[in-house]
Formats: structure tokens, sequence, C-alpha cells
């Protein structure tokens, strides 16, 4: 279970100046990364239901196998180009593809009921991967023991339910500040335990953070370990018990936001990449 919440992250090679492409081929997870698409895994199951023993492996073989060896097909949300969000302010950073749809499969005039594409169950997401290239605004932060303590830019998601329902041209989420300003125990005032990730505190060079959500993940909130990954990596201690990628429905989409609070601070984001797993 604790490989999968391996603090990994990395300084890329790449300053204010020539980061303001997340297209920048040099610099995308993806690179020398093979990812099955739809078909190969179909045509995977296949090979494994009838052509290893004569009269065929039962299905619930094949998906144990399958779901073994992580061989799901993904599709993958990019930032198209740098943004900063600066004190008391958030942005949305990407919109994924609903669940099991693709952008050939949108909602049109001529396609007033999009098809999803194949999958297995109501609930098929199996595992979900952000990539995010940051950084604060590299200063500040006062006296802290860990990188990430007192850090107040970060990342959150929610998800956007029956997605695929939505018209192609309709405006996307939009933040609203509370008319009166923020109240003490307002939600977005402050990082909290379901965040994404947070960026490193007064850190001036470009992180990559690495987060990924199984559906097999069950550490609690309230336990040591939690806490512990949570310390080490600066993710949310409440995203690693796997209940959002297990109750994810087909056409359900994720909005990812970013966010700063106080003056003077600053989420600059490079580079941010979703893929999304599923299983057929």
């Amino acid at each position: 279970m604790m490989r999968r919440f391996a603090h990994r992250d990395r300084t890329p090679n790449q300053n204010d100046d020539a980061a303001t492409s997340a297209d920048d081929a040099d610099v995308s997870p993806d690179n020398n990364q093979y990812y099955p698409s739809l078909e190969d895994v179909l045509k995977t199951r296949y090979i494994l239901s009838w052509k290893i023993v004569p009269e065929g492996l039962p299905s619930e073989i094949v998906d144990m196998i399958v779901d073994a060896a992580e061989y799901w097909p993904s599709t993958v949300t990019r930032l198209q180009k740098k943004m900063v969000v600066h004190q008391d302010r958030d942005a949305v950073v990407v919109v994924t593809q609903p669940l099991c749809y693709d952008e050939t499969n949108k909602k049109t005039q001529e396609n007033p009921t999009p098809k999803p594409r194949p999958h297995r169950t109501i609930h098929p997401c199996r595992k979900i991967v952000f990539t995010i290239d940051s950084r604060d605004q590299g200063w500040g932060g006062g006296r802290r023991t860990t990188p990430y303590e007192g850090s107040f830019t970060w990342f959150d998601v929610d998800v956007m339910h029956s997605a695929e329902q939505r018209a192609p041209d309709a405006p996307g989420p939009e933040f609203h500040p509370p008319q009166g300003g923020f109240q003490n125990d307002a939600p977005l005032l402050l990082p909290n335990a379901h965040k994404l990730q947070c960026n490193k505190t007064a850190v001036g060079e470009t992180q990559r953070h690495v987060v990924t959500w199984h559906y097999q993940d069950c550490i609690e909130e309230d336990s040591v370990e939690a806490e512990e990954i949570a310390t080490e990596t600066g993710r949310g201690c409440a995203t690693l018990d796997g209940k959002t990628v297990r109750e994810l429905e087909v056409g359900d989409a994720l909005v990812v936001w970013a966010r700063a609070r106080f003056g003077g601070w600053s989420n600059r984001v490079y580079g941010f990449w979703v893929r999304t797993f599923w299983a057929v």
C-alpha cells in the first residue's frame, strides 16, 4: 500500500521564462510511457478469455487478471498554458473528460445523448494520476520544521456529476467569493484534509508532484499513517481512503482548482495533467 504514497517530487528543468506551456514534450509525464488503448484492453481480454485454455476462462478470472496488472484504458486532460493564482483567489486548472467518454463523443444538436465507451459496473474508475508542476512565490512562510508546513498555496478537486450532459459551449465552473467576505469557518479559507496537494513552502524552484488516487486505497484520515503521509508529501490526509475513486460514476468529471491565501502568496502552475483509468 505504501508504495503508492511514496514521496515523489522533483524539480523540472525549467524557469519562469521557459515554463510557459504545459505542452512542452520535455516535461510531459507521458514521455516513453505506454498506456493501453481501449482497443488494446478489449483485445487482451479476448485473448485471456478464449486463447489460454480450450474451454475459456470465466470473466471473473479475466477481471482479476486485468485488475491485478492494472491494464486499463485511460484518458488524459492537461493544462494548456501557465497560470498564476494570487492571494485570496482561486481558478479552475483543468476539467477532466467525463468518465468513460472522450472528446469526440460530446453532447451536440446532432448527438443529444452521447453514449459512453465500454466499461465495467456503474463505478468503473480504478485510478487517477495527477501530475503537477508548480511552486509558490518562493519566499515567506515563517519558521517551519517540514517542507510543507505553513503552505498557503494548494489544489483542490471537486466532482462534477453527469458532466456528459453539459452542452459543449456551456460555461465552466466559476468561483464567487461570499458576500461580506470569508468567515472563519469558510471551507475555502485554508487548505484542509481534503486538499489534493499543496506546494512546498517558500521554494523558488518548480516542483513536480505526482499524486495517485487508487480504488484500493484504504488509509483512514485519522490514522497515524495518514498523518505521516500528509506531512511528508503535502497531500490531504482525507484523500487516502480511495472513496472518491470508488464512488465515481460514468459521466462524472473532476474539476481541479488552484488556490492561494494571504497577502503576497501566489500559486504558479506550469503544468498539470490528470490521467483517469477505468475498467472494461
